[in-house]
């Protein structure tokens, strides 16, 4: 059994991924509204002993909350800013299946790994990853 605890950073459990899929018009970009094959990675930093419960049912919680929050279409978004509305979206966001396990944690990253294909927008033929990090508390 470990016993010094003082050299241990942050721990954290990061779950998924989790696949997604989304809309969005990117009008900074000036390009039309089109879809996205996507994995969505979490982590969360561990405040107690016990970080996020990782079950079958956690897991599949997670995925409907997902679900949910592509139904309808990121309207003036760019990947980032779909990353940056999912990271806000997961903040603070618990549910019964998940809360009914225990443990103290709260999320430290939301990464979007969105899915590329030659297309006629001109997408790249590969995942980019967007990842948006907590703010660090000092």
């Amino acid at each position: 059994m470990i016993t010094n605890h003082e050299a241990m950073g942050r721990q954290t459990v990061t779950i998924g991924p989790f696949s997604w899929f989304f809309t969005n018009r990117n009008t900074d970009m000036g390009l039309p509204g089109h879809s996205h094959f996507a994995t969505v990675t979490l982590e969360y930093t561990n405040v107690g002993d016990r970080g996020f419960p990782a079950f079958e049912d956690t897991y599949a919680t997670v995925q409907r909350y997902l679900l949910q929050l592509g139904e309808h279409p990121f309207r003036d978004a760019t990947n980032e800013e779909v990353a940056r509305q999912l990271f806000v979206a997961f903040l603070g966001w618990t549910a019964p299946a998940i809360a009914r396990w225990g443990g103290t944690f709260t999320l430290s990253a939301v990464a979007l790994a969105v899915r590329g294909v030659p297309d006629r927008i001109g997408h790249a033929d590969g995942f980019t990853v967007y990842t948006v990090h907590a703010k660090e508390i000092v």
